[in-house]
């Protein structure tokens, strides 16, 4: 993992689809040029949270040949949160993230994608909160044994909305095992990147995705490739630099159309982009 301090340029596997082949995503991170991939791994199947020794050290050699997993998605269907307030969804979602911090040790990786919960118009917000860190304190042992760090994303779950959430949230369990994967482009809807990297200052920020969103169209809708939309990423990466941020920065966007070479070439160049904003 890296030990010179700067910005290191990921891929997330999922910008590729999900017809790739687990060699072709480790390829395609190479001929592109990045240094690392982040791995989204199912609940069952080959290469899952299910994987046999085999296929663990398969993925481990993947990663030992040049191309390091910077960090592990755990999958976790939204249905099986792991703060659910039904028992059984409650069960089995803390259940995956278990795995998946297992999984992850063995693998070496030290970061997890961590969504603790997400208010529904079923769950009130105060419970969903409760729930959310309640799950959060049962699963952070066995993190911290394993040295796998929970990095909770800002999602849109209605659960953290804002950068003091956020603080408060991840503060209170007075752990290095409970970051922040910090995510520009899920800001821009209600928010503005460089407040938030602001606020929550390179202590707490584990991870970096990138996604690009137009603010106009709004909803879903308004997520667009790196480039095309309003995130200001002078002031972005001005902003991570200010604050001393180093590590993993990663793309989180669409899979494209065009061919799987042609794309990688292109969001390379995207990330190239960006990422020189960072000492311009």
């Amino acid at each position: 993992m890296p030990e010179e301090a700067r910005l290191y340029k990921g891929l997330r596997d999922g910008c590729l689809g999900t017809d790739v082949s687990m060699h072709e995503r480790f390829r395609l991170a190479h001929a592109g040029g990045f240094e690392g991939i982040e791995l989204t791994l199912p609940a069952e199947g080959r290469y899952s949270l299910q994987a046999a020794p085999a296929e663990r050290a398969e993925l481990k050699q993947l990663a030992d040949d040049g191309m390091p997993i910077l960090c592990m998605n755990a999958g976790v269907p939204w249905q099986y949160s792991p703060s659910a307030l039904n028992s059984e969804a409650r069960r089995v979602g803390q259940e995956l993230v278990r795995k998946s911090i297992d999984l992850a040790a063995d693998l070496d990786v030290d970061t997890l994608l961590y969504i603790p919960g997400s208010v529904t118009a079923d769950a009130s917000f105060s419970s969903v909160w409760d729930a959310a860190r309640s799950a959060t304190e049962t699963l952070l042992p066995q993190a911290e044994a394993a040295g796998v760090t929970l990095a909770v994303e800002n999602v849109w779950n209605a659960l953290i909305l804002s950068p003091r959430d956020m603080i408060e949230f991840v503060d209170g369990f007075r752990s290095p095992f409970v970051r922040v994967y910090f995510d520009v482009g899920n800001v821009m809807q209600f928010g503005f990147p460089h407040h938030w990297i602001q606020a929550l200052g390179s202590e707490r920020i584990a991870r970096v995705h990138v996604k690009d969103f137009n603010v106009r169209p709004g909803g879903w809708l308004g997520f667009t490739q790196l480039l095309h939309g309003d995130v200001d990423w002078a002031q972005t990466m001005q902003s991570l630099k200010n604050v001393g941020y180093t590590g993993w920065v990663t793309p989180e966007v669409s899979p494209s159309r065009v061919s799987s070479d042609a794309w990688i070439t292109e969001l390379s160049a995207a990330m190239d982009t960006i990422l020189a904003l960072y000492d311009a």
